[in-house]
Order: C-alpha cells, then sequence, then structure tokens
C-alpha cells in the first residue's frame, strides 16, 4: 500500500485550471498559454510524470528530458516513449526506478521529485499523495468539460507567484503554489 511516509520521492501535481476547475475537454488544450508552457517545462524538466493515456493523446508524443509515465486500463495500449503501467502503485514504482537509474547516470539534471501530470482521473488518484500543487489559474468562462478535484481550500497555504493580464489573445492567468498544511 502506498503512503505519502513510505514514498522513496515526492509527488507533485501541476496544472491549469479555470476558476469552474474545467481542466479540459478530453481532447486539446482549452487556451494556449506560451509563458506557462515554457513554466512547465522548467518545473518539471528531469523527472517523470504520470499520466493518463487520453493525456498522452492530447500531447501526441513524449516530453523529452522526462519519464513519461501512461497509466491506462488497457493491457494491449503501447507508445514510443511511453513508459506504460496498469495501476498507481507500478507508476510510482517505474518513476521511483528512472530516478533511481537517471540519478546515476547524470546528477545534475535528474529532480527527485514525481509529478502529476493529469487527467482528472490521475489527478483524482494521486492527489492524497500531493503536498505540493504548481496550479495555473486561468480567467475563461468554460463552464463544462473535465473538472479537477475539488480541494478542501483549509488544507492548503496558497502563494501567488505572478499575474498576467489578458494581451494578444492570451488569456489572464496566474501562477500558485499550494503547499498542504500537515
Amino acid at each position: 500500500m502506498i503512503t505519502t511516509k513510505n514514498l522513496k520521492n515526492p509527488i507533485f501535481c501541476i496544472v491549469a485550471m479555470n476558476e469552474y476547475r474545467i481542466i479540459g475537454d478530453g481532447k486539446n488544450l482549452l487556451w494556449h498559454l506560451p509563458g506557462d508552457l515554457k513554466r512547465l517545462k522548467k518545473i518539471t524538466m528531469g523527472s517523470p510524470l504520470i499520466m493518463g493515456r487520453k493525456t498522452w493523446d492530447s500531447i501526441g508524443r513524449p516530453l523529452p528530458g522526462r519519464a513519461n509515465i501512461v497509466l491506462t486500463n488497457s493491457i494491449s495500449w503501447r507508445a514510443d516513449g511511453a513508459i506504460v503501467v496498469n495501476s498507481f502503485k507500478d507508476a510510482i514504482i517505474k518513476a521511483d526506478e528512472w530516478i533511481q537509474v537517471n540519478l546515476e547516470i547524470n546528477q545534475n539534471i535528474i529532480q527527485k521529485k514525481i509529478f502529476l501530470f493529469g487527467g482528472a482521473e490521475i489527478y483524482k488518484i494521486g492527489l492524497k499523495y500531493c503536498n505540493n500543487i504548481e496550479m495555473t489559474k486561468v480567467k475563461s468562462d468554460i463552464k463544462t468539460g473535465i473538472k479537477f478535484p475539488k480541494l478542501n481550500e483549509n488544507d492548503w497555504e496558497k502563494t501567488k507567484i505572478e499575474h498576467h493580464f489578458e494581451i494578444n489573445g492570451v488569456p489572464e492567468h496566474s501562477y500558485w503554489r499550494y503547499t498542504r498544511i500537515i
């Protein structure tokens, strides 16, 4: 059984959502935030990412410099560049193995962090193991779609990192760090 106490490496969550907790439509990104994509790359580079198959499909390729661990119910699904697993426990095991192997090769570029990368089912399964969330809040009036699980706001200390106003078609958005109050 996985608990936060027996994790070898901490699990972080990274997510972009609007004020209605909408994270996607099941197929495509709902907004284009070039700065957020750069931030996401910077934060996750050198780390394993745990994602669902639909998230993998929406990206369409492995993200370089990171382990792309895809959790799926299908025992036959395969994709080039994906580390395929069929349970959350196996995803954690593969992430830990990837970190260990890559630390032995090059200690300077590997982070000892595992990231929940989406979608909603991955967040739902893994959030209880996270003590940190890197969140992008997007100003958008989209009210239907796939939602991020509801958080108990009293369990989290929230720090606003940056705020960006709408410019050239890029919606208003802000970067937040949530830290679980233990």
